[in-house]
């Protein structure tokens, strides 16, 4: 025993001071591998804006929805172009009537 104390008395400096390098290297190796504070917040911050974004975003039955209205549109404005070509062929019928009409 009285070895292992003369020992330890010999070598506490050397193994303090390895043990104070492998400490002061374990931190750094560490402050390497996380993020600071602000760049923290700063991604809490992202996040959280991504998320309110997300929640503003239709859902499927929106979007659904909204796809119906889309084809009611679409079918709506394909009946009004072929009333559009009705009036648009009387108008040209009326054109030529009173082309010939100026002739005679």
């Amino acid at each position: 025993m009285g070895e292992m104390g003369e020992l330890i008395r010999n070598y506490w400096p050397l193994v303090a001071g390895i043990s104070t390098l492998v400490g002061i290297g374990t931190f750094a190796w560490l402050s390497n591998r996380f993020v600071t504070k602000t760049e923290h917040r700063r991604l809490e911050q992202r996040m959280a804006d991504a998320e309110k974004a997300i929640a503003s975003v239709p859902s499927t039955d929106e979007w659904h929805e909204m796809d119906k209205r889309l084809e009611k549109v679409a079918t709506q404005n394909e009946a009004i172009m072929y009333s559009l070509k009705g009036i648009e062929n009387r108008l040209a019928m009326l054109y030529e009537n009173e082309l010939r009409q100026e002739k005679q």
